[in-house]
């Protein structure tokens, strides 16, 4: 059957949705090639994250065309019921997949941007945690109907568990991490050593994401509204922002590194504090001197995140990063002074030897 009026407008939505992820990923993809860096797990994912996009568009189609999506139940028959739940089932095992792809890429590039080391050990477990969570959830799904045939055809005696639930507690824990994913980076980039400007601009790009807490929080009520008399027509809505949701996660995903193929939308530097890696005073004889930058220093994270947002890179010194850990440096200052009686002046000469 040929999809209704709403099966054309679903497909017609979701459709300009992935061209405009598609854009995105193709543009993450050029602008890390443009900058001579290699693709990381956070592209990976990414990339993955396209492909799912794209299957959920073809199950979306089926859906509309063979599934009866957007009908009302009285004007589809048996077979068309049949294959409504079917393709039902498998844009959950899509979605399920999707959804963990695109906060494992987020975090990921939160990664490479700050190193922290307590940073790195608290989204290391939150990775875990989702990842876990993800799979946990992908094979509930598959054992939501004893037998899982049962789903799908009414006529085979099963038992399942109530999908309502299921589906608001997945829900809630999606909810949950965008909140996190969020405000991730927020108490780094206002350690920063920058000013105000800078840090509210580097806020507005990550900001861009509570959108999809937004999008998220609204995919919950709009579950609700599936009509259990008829759903194929009432599960336009839960249709829509089931789409919406990971596509706007994963355009977010990439904006910042797109960034980078943009020039003219580099942060300019506004701090009066100086930008050199070693601080050593030279009032004493001989000791030891320590960098004072250290892989916590904030100005190290703004420079990644700026190498990481506006293709420029960071310069090194002994092919140490500004961010290394501390390391001696043995300096010995001596100081030789020659007196001349027959001008009575004094010469110095100062001169520092590396020991």
């Amino acid at each position: 059957m040929a999809p209704s009026t709403r099966g054309w407008q679903m497909i017609e939505i979701v459709s300009v949705l992935v061209a405009l992820c598609l854009m995105s990923v193709v543009m993450r993809v050029v602008a890390r090639l443009k900058r001579r860096v290699g693709l990381g797990v956070d592209d990976y994912l990414s990339i993955l994250s396209m492909v799912l996009m794209v299957a959920m568009l073809i199950e979306l189609c089926l859906w509309c065309s063979i599934g009866g999506n957007g009908a009302h139940v009285k004007t589809v028959d048996a077979e068309t019921m049949m294959n409504y739940w079917k393709i039902f089932l498998a844009n959950q095992f899509t979605y399920f997949i999707l959804c963990p792809a695109i906060k494992i890429s987020i975090i990921c590039f939160y990664r490479r941007v700050f190193t922290t080391p307590k940073f790195q050990t608290f989204t290391f477990g939150l990775n875990i945690l989702i990842g876990a969570w993800g799979l946990g959830i992908f094979l509930a799904c598959a054992g939501q109907c004893r037998p899982l045939r049962a789903y799908w055809d009414g006529s085979v005696t099963g038992t399942c568990f109530n999908a309502d639930e299921f589906f608001i507690v997945n829900q809630a824990f999606n909810v949950l991490m965008d909140f996190i994913i969020l405000i991730l980076p927020v108490p780094m980039i206002w350690n920063l050593h920058r000013a105000w400007q800078d840090k509210l601009a580097l806020n507005g790009v990550f900001a861009l994401g509570a959108f999809v807490c937004f999008a998220s929080i609204y995919r919950i009520i709009v579950l609700f509204w599936i009509s259990p008399s008829d759903p194929t027509y009432t599960v336009y809505q839960a249709t829509l922002w089931t789409h919406v949701e990971p596509a706007v996660g994963l355009i977010c995903s990439c904006l910042p590194i797109i960034r980078g193929l943009f020039p003219a939308l580099k942060l300019k530097n506004r701090s009066n504090r100086s930008q050199g890696p070693y601080y050593i005073n030279t009032n004493i004889s001989q000791s030891n001197i320590l960098s004072k930058s250290s892989p916590r220093s904030p100005d190290l994270e703004y420079m990644k995140m700026e190498a990481g947002m506006c293709g420029t890179t960071i310069e090194r010194t002994h092919r140490q990063f500004l961010g290394d850990d501390l390391h001696p440096l043995n300096i010995k200052v001596q100081t030789d002074i020659a007196i001349t009686p027959d001008n009575d002046s004094v010469s110095s000469s100062i001169y520092r030897a590396p020991h």
